[in-house]
């Protein structure tokens, strides 16, 4: 049984944070599993407006049912919205990766499975000369790829598919979120011609759904739609659930 996933994008803004909190709704609601969750990095925020605190992190943290302290969850935030290693910079804050390694493997140790969820693309630069990749790689996560269903996705997905591969990662699969709602024909063909490109599996097409996360936290709707949309027993069977 694998104990972890990680939730990697093809881009910033693709829907990752929906598809973590559906994912990990699912896995604590209909396979009954005590689930962790991280997000590791998380940017935007302000320190003033209690508006604007770590909502991915919080997002995760109700759609799972975790009692773990934010935190936690959360190790670093930043107000600048924008790359770790950037807003870090900006911010006179030197990020600790052996101190996000204690954190993690903390929950790992707490929870029958932990989903992590990163920010932008594989490489998007968490400190010097290391990327998210690189944390993938470090933590030995079989990973999920959520793209958007709209133009532009058979470029980033299959860039990110190929750097995943050559670092030895495991795929579990890609997800084609339609976060836009977008209904072009590039959002009718690109199911089909990624197929035709990929060696691992197209899990589903998620729908768009308005303020799905803004609005009151409902995890049985959640998991349902990740359970409706998403072919959960390929997923399982690639972590050995």
């Amino acid at each position: 049984m694998m104990k972890f996933i990680f939730v990697t994008g093809t881009d910033t803004g693709v829907g990752k944070t929906t598809i973590s909190a559906c994912l990990s709704a699912f896995l604590s609601l209909k396979r009954k599993l005590n689930v962790g969750v991280m997000k590791p990095f998380e940017s935007g925020l302000s320190k003033r407006n209690k508006d604007e605190l770590p909502w991915d992190a919080i997002c995760l943290k109700e759609a799972s049912g975790s009692s773990d302290d934010l935190n936690s969850i959360s190790p670093y935030t930043f107000e600048a919205p924008l790359a770790p290693e950037v807003a870090a910079s900006l911010e006179n804050v030197k990020i600790d990766l052996n101190m996000v390694d204690r954190i993690y493997k903390k929950i790992l140790n707490e929870h029958d499975i932990v989903v992590i969820e990163g920010a932008g693309g594989v490489l998007v630069p968490i400190k010097k000369n290391f990327f998210y990749g690189d944390l993938i790689k470090r933590w030995g996560c079989p990973t999920l790829i959520v793209s958007r269903l709209g133009l532009g996705t058979i470029n980033h997905t299959l860039l990110t598919v190929g750097y995943l591969k050559t670092r030895g990662i495991k795929i579990i699969g890609v997800i084609l979120n339609n976060n836009d709602g977008t209904g072009d024909l590039a959002a009718k063909t690109n199911p089909t011609i990624l197929s035709n490109y990929l060696d691992c599996p197209i899990l589903g097409t998620f729908p768009y759904k308005k303020n799905l996360l803004r609005d009151a936290m409902n995890r049985q709707y959640l998991a349902r739609l990740f359970a409706t949309h998403v072919d959960t027993e390929k997923m399982l069977n690639a972590l050995d659930l």
